[in-house]
C-alpha cells in the first residue's frame, strides 16, 4: 500500500494533488505545529499571496487548535478568489460553485475549513483516494512521520521533493521497514490549484505531469 501524507493546507498546489491521485491513503497531518507564514491559512493565486484570516492566539498551536472567524473569514477568501479568478476561462464552470463551497461551510476551526475544500478540489477532479486524519507523532521530523505511517502497517511512503530537508538519507525509514519513493512531479505553476482549475480544460493532465528522469 502506497501512503501519501501532508497538512491540511489551504487549496495546495498541484503536487499535493499528484501525490494524493498516486496513493492508496492519504494521511493529513492536523497535529503538525501551525505555522503563521506557512500554507495552512495561506496560498499563491495568479503569483500573488492570498490569506485566510485566523483569529486568537495561535503561536506554537498545533494546526488542529487554530481558528478562524466563521463567518469574515470564508467571505475575505471568496472576495479574494473572485477578485483573482472570475475573468478566467473556467470561472463559470467552477467559479461559483467553489464561492458558495467557501460560504456554506459552517466551522471556527481552520483545519475543518481546508478539510472542507480538500474534498471538494478532490472530487472536481475526480480523486478516489481515501483520506485519513493521523494521529498525534511521536518524536519530530522523521521520527514523528514514521511513528504515524506504522499505525497503517508497513506501507511504502510516497514524498514531495520538499521534505529530503528533514528526511535525510531515509534511515529511519529504513530502519521501519518502510520505503520511500519521491514525487517525479512538473508542476506548470505554484500556484492554488485553483488556477489549474481556471486555466486548463483537463486539469487532472497538469496534476499527473511527471519530469523526465535521466537515464545513463
Amino acid at each position: 500500500m502506497i501512503v501519501a501524507s501532508h497538512q491540511a493546507d489551504l487549496l495546495p498546489y498541484s503536487g499535493f494533488w499528484y501525490k494524493m491521485a498516486k496513493a492508496d491513503l492519504f494521511d493529513l497531518k492536523i497535529f503538525d505545529q501551525f505555522v503563521d507564514r506557512g500554507y495552512q491559512r495561506r496560498v499563491k493565486m495568479r503569483g500573488s499571496w492570498a490569506s485566510l484570516p485566523v483569529t486568537g492566539k495561535h503561536k506554537y498551536a498545533p494546526i488542529c487548535e487554530v481558528r478562524i472567524d466563521p463567518a469574515e473569514s470564508p467571505k475575505a477568501l471568496a472576495q479574494v478568489i473572485r477578485g483573482r479568478y472570475c475573468g478566467s476561462r473556467n470561472w463559470d464552470k467552477y467559479g461559483p460553485m467553489l464561492v458558495d463551497t467557501i460560504l456554506s461551510i459552517q466551522t471556527d476551526r481552520l483545519w475543518h475549513f481546508n478539510v472542507e475544500l480538500i474534498l471538494l478540489v478532490r472530487d472536481v477532479l475526480g480523486i478516489r483516494t481515501p483520506l485519513s486524519v493521523s494521529v498525534p507523532t511521536e518524536g519530530g521530523g522523521s521520527v514523528g512521520l514514521v511513528s504515524v505511517l506504522k499505525t497503517y502497517g508497513n506501507p511504502t511512503y510516497l514524498s514531495g521533493t520538499g521534505a529530503r530537508a528533514y528526511m535525510g538519507d531515509c534511515r529511519e525509514f529504513d530502519e521501519a521497514g518502510i520505503p520511500v519513493i519521491w514525487s517525479p512531479h512538473e508542476p506548470v505553476t505554484g500556484d492554488s490549484i485553483l488556477s489549474v482549475l481556471m486555466d486548463y480544460d483537463d486539469p487532472m493532465e497538469v496534476v499527473l505531469a511527471e519530469r523526465e528522469v535521466a537515464t545513463a
